[in-house]
């Protein structure tokens, strides 16, 4: 059933049967060119990601359907809306093949964590971080699914993102009994001494999965990348999820480094007669995943100051819990400081204000004009910029990663305003200046009378080779500023024209001189309530 002939001229059908089978058959045998992302358009300079929580979606759609819902029932209407927003990529949390220890694990926090209290049994889902295989979850409807879900995407220009766990996997994931030589393993004396982090199957005893400074996830199994056959395998497993899709967001992808793990396991990572592997893993495992997909994109969870290295390493985009963390601080004057590190850097981190590890952005700021404030900084400037479904709905409960579903809208928004002043913001982020441009932020200084409230400014600017042009101000503080503006020495070309200023979020116009902008009388002065921010798009 050669459906992709459906939209073909009605000259079709007067094609021999033989010879629409045998088109298929050609078309069916190059159809995996797909997924090195050939035919999709660049990614823009400051692309737009949105992340969807897959199991939860599934099961909502399948409520209103009636019916088990797989990724072949996720709706062509809302990939045209994500496409519509101007979202680039698509990552959908949690594809992969979880177990039944995962799921055992949920059902006992559903009495102990916070987000989970009051939820039925039938709530309970395995963590998808904690997975026994890289084959799409058979209630999703397997790989297949997942790879007409890309082609779907495809033909919407849209990337799709998966998970990559590098550091684990489940603790019943086959190879406790066929490959445990792949895993840290301990002693009876390891699992007496700290039962947090060792568990026994069979008659061997394996490490939990873990960090430097925690005890282990009870619901996984630390992976040896001491063991160069530990290495190969992940290195294959990238191999096929780029094959089967256009990128990764790499769990905890720092825990990799080499000095991490030397810190975290030590000898541990050559048990006797085993050879040791040396050198860092991701040059290696990108290099050979960008080999079966030229435009594979790899997108790293990092702390602890490591997204520069991991940047280094080959990472297209790297965290940046800075920048959060700043935000969340309200410090205006480390936000600023932050934004003064090398452009190269900056345009290869990921901004966000939540995602399904953080609190919702809802619940995090103070109210709706701080949360804008945040997200205007956040995704006006250079890098990969980072949208958790329902954040742009105002929803303030998160969904823990151990349950398979939401509270209705209505009672998850506490202030229905919050969505329509993200539906303003990301239609602003369609402006090809902030897509697409060159930035650099703005100067700022003290208005005539001297006071200091300018320095609660955020100003930076954005502009295309085409002469788009985009000045960005927020007012980081919970009361009113006022100051000058002024444009960098690269914008001269302004000088001596007039140019019309309009606010991409509001009804705000102003007209003024070039001259204006660069400095002259001052700069350009802005008198701005707490928290109030301007997209001003500029026409001379």
């Amino acid at each position: 059933d050669p459906s992709w002939l459906a939209m073909a001229p009605p000259l079709v059908s007067m094609v021999p049967a033989g010879m629409i089978m045998l088109l298929a058959a050609i078309f069916n045998h190059i159809r995996p060119s797909f997924a090195s992302g050939v035919g999709l358009p660049p990614l823009p300079r400051n692309p737009l990601l949105f992340q969807l929580n897959t199991k939860v979606l599934l099961l909502e759609l399948g409520q209103k359907m009636n019916k088990k819902c797989t990724l072949d029932d996720f709706p062509d209407e809302t990939l045209d809306k994500i496409v519509d927003e101007g979202y680039d990529i698509a990552y959908f949390l949690g594809v992969w093949q979880t177990g039944e220890f995962g799921m055992k694990k949920s059902i006992k926090l559903l009495d102990c964590e916070p987000c989970m209290k009051g939820l039925p049994r039938e709530a309970a889902s395995s963590s998808p971080f904690a997975i026994t295989d890289y084959s799409v979850h058979k209630d999703f409807g397997g790989d297949e699914c997942l790879a007409r879900l890309r082609d779907r995407c495809h033909a919407r220009g849209l990337r799709l993102m998966v998970d990559f766990v590098p550091n684990h996997m489940a603790v019943d994931h086959p190879w406790t009994k066929e490959r445990p030589e792949l895993l840290i393993q301990g002693s009876e004396n390891s699992r007496n001494r700290e039962p947090q982090n060792f568990f026994k199957v069979g008659n061997k005893v394996f490490a939990h999965g873990k960090d430097m400074y925690y005890d282990g996830w009870e619901d996984t199994v630390q992976i040896n990348y001491g063991n160069p056959a530990a290495r190969e395998e992940m290195c294959k497993i990238l191999k096929k999820i780029a094959g089967l899709t256009d990128g990764v967001r790499c769990d905890m992808a720092m825990l990799m480094c080499e000095d991490i793990l030397e810190k975290t396991w030590g000898q541990r990572l050559a048990p006797s007669g085993q050879p040791k592997a040396k050198g860092q893993f991701w040059p290696d495992a990108i290099k050979g995943a960008k080999a079966v997909n030229p435009n594979f994109l790899f997108n790293a969870e990092c702390y602890w100051d490591r997204e520069f290295e991991l940047q280094q390493m080959g990472f297209d985009y790297a965290y940046d819990k800075t920048l959060y963390d700043r935000l969340k601080e309200y410090d205006v004057g480390k936000v600023k400081g932050h934004l003064m590190a090398d452009r190269g850097y900056q345009m290869k981190l990921v901004r966000f204000l939540e995602n399904h590890d953080e609190e919702r952005a809802a619940a995090t700021w103070k109210g709706k004009y701080q949360n804008l404030a945040a997200a205007v900084i956040s995704f006006t400037i250079p890098g990969l910029h980072f949208i958790h479904d329902g954040q742009q709905e105002g929803r303030f409960r998160r969904i823990s990663m151990h349950v398979n579903c939401r509270s209705k809208l209505e009672d998850d928004v506490k202030d229905k305003g919050i969505a329509e002043l993200y539906t303003s913001l990301i239609k602003a982020l369609g402006d090809d200046a902030l897509r697409n441009g060159h930035w650099r932020q703005c100067w700022t200084s003290a208005s005539q009378d001297g006071n200091g409230s300018f320095e609660n400014f955020v100003a930076h600017c954005s502009w295309t080779d085409k002469k788009a042009l985009t000045i960005t101000v927020v007012n980081f503080c919970d009361h009113e500023s006022n100051g000058h503006v002024g444009l960098p020495e690269e914008l001269d070309w302004v000088k001596g024209k007039k140019v019309h200023l309009q606010d991409l979020l509001s009804s705000t116009k102003i007209d003024k001189d070039g001259g204006v902008l660069r400095g002259e009388h001052g700069g350009l002065w802005l008198k701005m309530a707490p928290w109030q921010c301007h997209i001003f798009k500029v026409t001379v």
